[in-house]
């Protein structure tokens, strides 16, 4: 049970040249989100004492996407010459505790989950291994190294796809390139690999190398071997989009979230969704947002770093930003709440209405056609069809207060900065320029004049 002190190394050097890119392969995004960031995101954790990135190909494109992640013990090691994965691991392990265990991952495989990760450790710790490595045994083997072993079972050597005959293809139990070793081991080992092709060291030939030196080796099986794509070529990358959202989807039926159109959704990591949620088409939720339980988005929806409280329904072609949505709301069609916007429980903001730093209390309606901005409005206030707060001189921005159980009739300016008194009203078509008290009515309006026996001018053609 030694050895609990854990150091990763990711494999980040490669070039995207299958992929015909000119970019380092971990920077890609899938639906969004890099490759590295995907990966790291899930090691975090596990709080290992360092991740070591392992640098190549236009480097700085990867360090500079790094830092501004702003991941914790994150530490950088340069790999001039792309020499094999072998070398990458000679890089690192000089940063290393002897006495640790070192995970070691390729960094195009972002979709290796923390249960496998956390199954690998297990096995390593419970046995006091030198060497675990993650195996799976996909329908189809093509492009992976075989695991060869003894007939009594003893893992022996991984065999590369290219250096296989056609028995050893047959071997459908393949290597799926996540290994833990024991840091001590593996530096004494590192020194015996072999060089390929005349100038590569890969890191598979370590396990024949363990094996001949009856070191004590185990395998972790991934019953899932899609966990484990790497991408390589553009069909993979395709591949990987596709498997994001159904990895998504198929956590969602555990949920009881309802997607109607999966594949039309975008859905960021960081967003977390409760149980009984049901989403349209078209939607995209990004950002760290919070959807709780009996939500209805129905589609056509923008969501981003917003929470949307409990049984609250989302109708269509509705923005929210940076914003706080209470319980049992209706918003939309056609709404859109800007940055710093908060609505209590039970609102109602209805269709082509904007509201923006503003916070909305209990049981309060803006039904549709208003703009709502810097204000602070109470509980069961009616905001009137086209009526907005005028809440900019040309030069700077004026806060509206408006309190409870206020009736604002339909097209009323409220020129800020005002104050609406609790339970006041204002008639339709009122232009508001000074506070209104409590219970009081306020109403600019000219005296109606009507002339009688009209005759509109005729038009004349020109």
């Amino acid at each position: 049970m030694a050895n609990k002190v854990l150091n990763v190394v990711l494999m980040c050097a490669g070039k995207s040249s299958r992929l015909g890119l000119n970019l380092p392969k971990v920077i890609l995004p899938i639906n969004g989100k890099s490759l590295i960031e995907r990966t790291i995101k899930t090691l975090q954790h596990l709080k290992p004492k360092k991740i070591i990135l392992v640098v190549g190909f236009k480097k700085d494109l990867v360090i500079d996407l790094v830092k501004s992640l702003n991941f914790r013990n994150i530490h950088i090691v340069e790999q001039k010459k792309q020499l094999g994965t072998g070398d990458a691991v000679k890089k690192a392990i000089a940063k290393m505790d002897l006495n640790s265990q070192l995970l070691v991952l390729n960094g195009d495989t972002p979709f290796v989950d923390l249960d496998t990760i956390k199954r690998s450790i297990r096995d390593f710790n419970k046995k006091n291994l030198d060497l675990n490595f993650a195996t799976t045994k996909p329908r189809d083997p093509f492009g992976y190294g075989r695991i060869f072993r003894s007939k009594n079972r003893k893992i022996e050597r991984i065999i590369e796809e290219k250096d296989c005959n056609d028995e050893q293809r047959e071997i459908n139990e393949v290597n799926s390139g996540l290994y833990l070793f024991k840091t001590s081991s593996l530096k004494k080992f590192l020194p015996d690999m072999p060089k390929r092709n005349g100038s590569e060291y890969y890191l598979t030939d370590l396990i024949e190398i363990f094996s001949r030196n009856n070191k004590k080796i185990t395998t972790t099986q991934v019953k899932d071997d899609r966990r484990f794509l790497n991408i390589n070529t553009i069909d993979d990358y395709r591949k990987a989009h596709e498997l994001d959202k159904i990895f998504f989807y198929e956590e969602c039926i555990k949920k009881n979230i309802l997607l109607k159109d999966p594949f039309s959704i975008v859905i960021d990591q960081d967003v977390n969704i409760s149980k009984n949620v049901s989403i349209g088409p078209n939607v995209q939720i990004t950002g760290k947002s919070t959807i709780d339980q009996g939500v209805v988005i129905e589609g056509n929806c923008l969501i981003n770093n917003s929470k949307i409280g409990a049984n609250t329904l989302v109708k269509p072609f509705v923005s929210i930003d940076n914003s706080i949505v209470g319980k049992d709301c209706q918003l939309g069609p056609f709404s859109n709440l800007r940055p710093d916007t908060i609505l209590s429980n039970q609102v109602k903001i209805g269709n082509y209405v904007e509201i923006k730093k503003s916070n909305i209390g209990n049981k309060s309606k803006v039904p549709h056609l208003s703009y709502i901005g810097d204000t602070d409005m109470g509980s069961s206030v009616n905001i009137g069809a086209g009526s907005i707060t005028c809440n900019y001189d040309g030069f700077d921005k004026h806060k509206t207060t408006i309190g409870d159980e206020v009736f604002v009739g339909s097209n009323t300016m409220m020129v800020a900065p005002v104050t609406l008194g609790k339970k006041s009203t204002t008639g339709a078509g009122t232009v508001l320029s000074k506070n209104l008290s409590e219970n009081t009515l306020g109403i600019t309006r000219i005296k109606e004049k009507q002339i009688p026996n009209w005759n509109r001018k005729p038009k004349i053609k020109k």
